[in-house]
């Protein structure tokens, strides 16, 4: 375990289901790189993806002037497509094989149209076994990979307690791990510490575990979590920062936070916050309890 941390760890991600991520340009400006996912792209059993986001408000010109933005601000970015979400993974039996191949053309299709940059296979519930979840999403990594290959393409994987060991840590053992450029843990999924007195030292070790899981050493690990209220009854915004500030000191791969937004309407944690608590978290070693 590393005694000291990387003072360049200030990668921060969102989840936007509405414009609101037009503003990060002029709210982040201390970070290494700001990820951008689209949430949801979602299909029915047959690999169909469509756009569940607002599509009237984001488009693929709004993308591109994001991009632009944040090239003029200096501003790191890359954007991803998230696929799951609420919509749970089932594939009718013997319907993998077109499920993988309407995935990729779907997939492809909305990646060249909204400047993307790669996936986020973001799936909480997942109807089938193992071996078809890790087939069907290897396949269609290696296909979107295959498939933009002049353009660059990256996946991310966002395991949360209940899914990782079952599916998300078979299918990253089952690829060439430099294929996922990051791994986001969704701590506030499923976490049900056995002692309450102890919830930061049972998160921190939760998370170590994930880090020495996903073990390609050039990954950026994330820890997951949300700004929406209705997501707070198992972590709380307090047990969040202070396990992020023990795991940015003890780990250099992890990198910084992912935050589910959806829209800045109705979180509960201000945008204009998410950044000022990363960087504390960051820049303050043993600063907290």
């Amino acid at each position: 375990m590393a005694e000291t941390c990387d003072s360049n760890n200030k990668v921060i991600r969102e989840y936007h289901h509405d414009a609101s991520f037009m503003s990060r340009c002029d709210i982040f400006t201390d970070v290494t790189e700001y990820q951008l996912c689209l949430a949801y792209a979602g299909e029915s059993g047959k690999g169909n993806f469509e756009p569940k986001w607002d599509t009237d408000n984001v488009t693929p010109h709004l993308i591109e002037q994001f991009k632009l933005n944040c090239a003029a601000s200096n501003l790191p970015v890359k954007v991803f497509v998230s696929i799951g979400g609420d919509d749970p993974f089932k594939v009718a039996a013997g319907g993998a094989d077109d499920w993988v191949l309407n995935a990729t053309t779907t997939l492809h299709h909305m990646i060249n149209e909204y400047h993307i940059d790669g996936i986020d296979v973001n799936y909480t519930t997942i109807l089938c076994n193992k071996k078809l979840f890790v087939n069907c999403f290897k396949d269609l990594i290696r296909g979107l990979r295959e498939a933009l290959c002049t353009t660059g393409f990256e996946a991310s994987l966002a395991p949360d307690a209940a899914t990782n060991e079952a599916f998300y840590l078979p299918l990253y053992r089952s690829i060439d791990t430099s294929w996922i450029g990051t791994v986001v843990f969704q701590c506030f999924v499923d976490f049900e510490p056995k002692d309450p007195n102890r919830s930061v030292e049972i998160l921190v070790r939760q998370v170590e575990k994930i880090v020495e899981e996903y073990d390609y050493y050039d990954s950026k690990i994330l820890l997951g979590y949300s700004a929406i209220k209705e997501d707070w009854n198992k972590v709380s915004p307090p047990l969040f920062f202070l396990a992020l500030n023990r795991l940015v000191h003890s780990w250099p791969r992890v990198k910084g936070a992912s935050v589910k937004v959806f829209s800045d309407t109705y979180a509960f944690i201000p945008p204009t916050w998410i950044p000022k608590l990363l960087s504390l978290a960051v820049s303050d070693p043993g600063k907290y309890p």
